[in-house]
């Protein structure tokens, strides 16, 4: 116990028995608690760091989540037991002590969720913000994180942790989670057991607004988290001015995200996300996520909820989640369902490997992630001045920027251990091992996407365009990495064939862990024939490429790339950056990639719009993907590159494609 806990121990002995330090962040701790005097109940009591005390606007924040939770008495709304401070000053709230998990590690762990589930979630989550708006509160922050799921029913699950401490040291302390394997949930299928009982607790009213106050928040001052704000929000609207209806919308951004995996909008920038709020339309569910069945009315229904003009949308969040759960009732659907081949025994799912499961101290938190609640001043278009980095908390691990993953290890009288599995940002979707070559492969399912120019690129060049729609009807495999030295010293070990001429960059190919370079398309052709499937379509590629993602970048370029503003002029190790929501890496950066097709700059002017597969004959094979020796204007899904194919690029490779070895 360090000094800090032991004072503050002593200054609320009177009425608190502190257990343990749950996290830590920036703005404070969170602890494990007893109470005595209602026969030492657990809580989570929060604690605001003495060095903020002196700081208005986050002791205002902090003395507001006590004041606007603290009216609402609500089953679906987390309890607010008493607030004040502590002998030598500190403030403190006393709250309700949750075991389970947030949305956000739902997802994290599981991807989508089925639609039955959705509609359980969004039902109870709209029960506890109607109370919430009946007193005049808004939410103003309403995201996966501060949505949070226990399993009562389920007492055998191991379950660990206290909740609210989440928001307020950004997922720390309790947010632990149950073991809920995958699509267990899902009431639709035949076999497995049905959707399982969970109670949704809303949690950290921090920011948010009492209706008959309007004295929190200056005009022209934004409040909230950037992919989860509502046109309102996005667009500086006063304080009095806003209404339940803010929180429709960001509620509607919850639920596509349940159902397709993923937020409407992606940006890099806070600013980028408000200009997408203001201006842009969400895009179909099956633009983002391919493969989800056709749920017409249930998207008809987000979409409503995601209107810019609020007149528009619901009248209330009540009707909302009544307009949804009509539609599933109605479709008797189920989301998620991937047309695949069966798993066989030679079949591995992407896990995490055992050496990145681990326990740390703390539920780690999101210092840098899209999900970080932010305050801006000043018009949103224009410069930056202020941001609050919300809740940090300390790790023992960095986690990528979009991996908002939690872990933690914690004793509890509820729960004496918890190892939680780090998904190191990994989704779900199945993997194959090549015996031949000694590298994995990943499936990657059918589905439509546009291809070409993404929506707000303003580097395409000619032959990116027009953006055209475009269905690959038959799934395919391909490989995670592009193919490494280890791998073609194998091809040219079993067919005689030399090895390229070493670069610079990996003298005498000794690293084998970086990707094969030097090499021609026809070397590219004949190790894929070799490998037992083919070089990829363009199509092919550009799809997998985006993994779901609309933008030009699966991701912020750095995570995501090795390029000439970070790669220091090497080329590097291959899986050494974020993969895309396929799982695929570098597929973007490092080294660019041969595909099948003869390249022509027209092309996209007459392309079929299923399975084009190129021309017939051409003078020029394309590379996709760009390279460490690039600049981010050519480091896109969408950029076309062609060269003649005896061409030995020394920052082109290749990765393989089609059947692959199947059965």
């Amino acid at each position: 116990m360090t000094d800090f806990d032991a004072n503050f121990a002593a200054g609320l002995a009177r009425r608190f028995r502190l257990v343990r330090r749950l996290g830590e962040g920036g703005m404070g701790a969170v602890f494990l608690a007893e109470q005595i005097a209602v026969g030492n109940r657990p809580v989570a009591l929060k604690v605001l760091s003495r060095k903020l005390l002196d700081d208005p606007d986050f002791l205002l924040r902090f003395q507001n989540e006590a004041a606007s939770t603290g009216r609402i008495h609500h089953p679906n709304v987390v309890t607010i037991y008493e607030s004040g401070q502590a002998d030598e000053g500190t403030p403190y709230i006393a709250m309700e002590y949750l075991e389970g998990e947030s949305l956000r590690q739902a997802l994290a762990r599981r991807g989508p969720l089925p639609v039955p589930e959705v509609a359980e979630i969004l039902q109870q989550a709209a029960r506890g913000l109607n109370a919430a708006h009946k007193l005049g509160i808004i939410h103003r922050d309403l995201k996966p994180d501060n949505i949070f799921l226990t399993y009562p029913d389920d007492a055998a699950a191991p379950l660990a942790g206290a909740h609210d401490a989440v928001p307020f040291a950004r997922d720390v302390g309790a947010g632990l989670v149950p073991a809920l394997p995958v699509g267990t949930a899902d009431a639709e299928r035949t076999q497995g057991p049905p959707l399982r009982p969970v109670a949704v607790k809303l949690v950290d009213f921090g920011i948010a607004k009492l209706r008959e106050s309007g004295a929190h928040t200056q005009t022209g001052m934004v409040l909230g988290t950037p992919a989860y704000m509502s046109f309102e929000q996005a667009s500086g609207m006063r304080s009095d001015e806003l209404d339940a209806r803010s929180d429709i919308y960001s509620l509607g951004v919850v639920v596509y995200e349940m159902l397709t995996g993923r937020t409407p909008f992606h940006s890099d920038t806070p600013v980028g996300y408000l200009r997408l709020h203001m201006q842009e339309a969400p895009p179909p569910f099956r633009a983002v996520k391919p493969d989800l069945p056709a749920l017409p009315q249930l998207e008809s229904v987000v979409m409503k909820a995601l209107t810019k003009d609020r007149n528009q949308r619901y009248g209330s969040v009540l009707e909302f989640a009544r307009a949804f759960a009509e539609a599933a009732d109605a479709r008797k659907a189920v989301v998620g369902a991937v047309r695949e081949p069966p798993l066989r025994d030679h079949d591995t799912m992407l896990q995490p490997p055992p050496t990145a499961r681990r326990a740390i101290s703390v539920a780690t938190g999101i210092g840098g992630t899209r999900s970080r609640p932010i305050l801006w001043v000043g018009i949103p278009a224009a410069a930056l001045l202020l941001v609050l980095g919300g809740w940090y908390v300390s790790s023992s691990m960095h986690l990528h920027r979009s991996s908002p993953i939690q872990s933690a290890s914690v004793q509890t009288p509820q729960a004496t251990v918890l190892q939680q599995e780090w998904d190191q940002a990994q989704p779900l979707g199945k993997l194959k091992l090549n015996p031949k070559d000694g590298l994995k492969y990943v499936w990657i399912p059918p589905g439509t996407f546009m291809m070409g120019c993404s929506p707000g690129d303003t580097e395409c060049g000619d032959d990116e365009k027009p953006p055209h729609q475009v269905t690959i009807t038959e799934g395919f495999w391909l490989g995670q990495t592009e193919v490494t030295v280890g791998a073609y010293k194998r091809f040219a070990a079993a067919t005689g064939r030399q090895m390229p001429d070493t670069p610079g960059l990996n003298s005498r190919w000794t690293n084998e862990n970086m990707p094969i370079v030097n090499v021609t398309w026809n070397d590219a052709h004949d190790y894929c024939a070799w490998a037992g499937g083919r070089l990829p379509t363009e199509a092919e590629w550009e799809y997998a490429a985006r993994g779901g993602s609309t933008e030009a970048r699966y991701g912020p370029i750095d995570e995501v790339a090795w390029y000439d503003g970070n790669s220091g002029g090497q080329m590097h190790d291959v899986a050494q950056k974020r993969p895309n929501g396929f799982g695929l890496y570098d597929i973007l950066g490092n080294v660019c990639e041969w595909v099948n097709d003869w390249y022509d700059q027209n092309y996209y002017q007459s392309s079929p719009s299923q399975d084009p597969q190129g021309l017939a004959s051409g003078q020029l094979h394309v590379l996709r993907g760009g390279s460490r020796a690039d600049g981010p204007r050519y480091v896109r899904v969408s950029l076309r590159n062609g060269s003649v194919p005896a061409f030995r690029p020394d920052e082109g490779g290749f990765r393989c494609g089609g059947e692959v070895f199947a059965p």
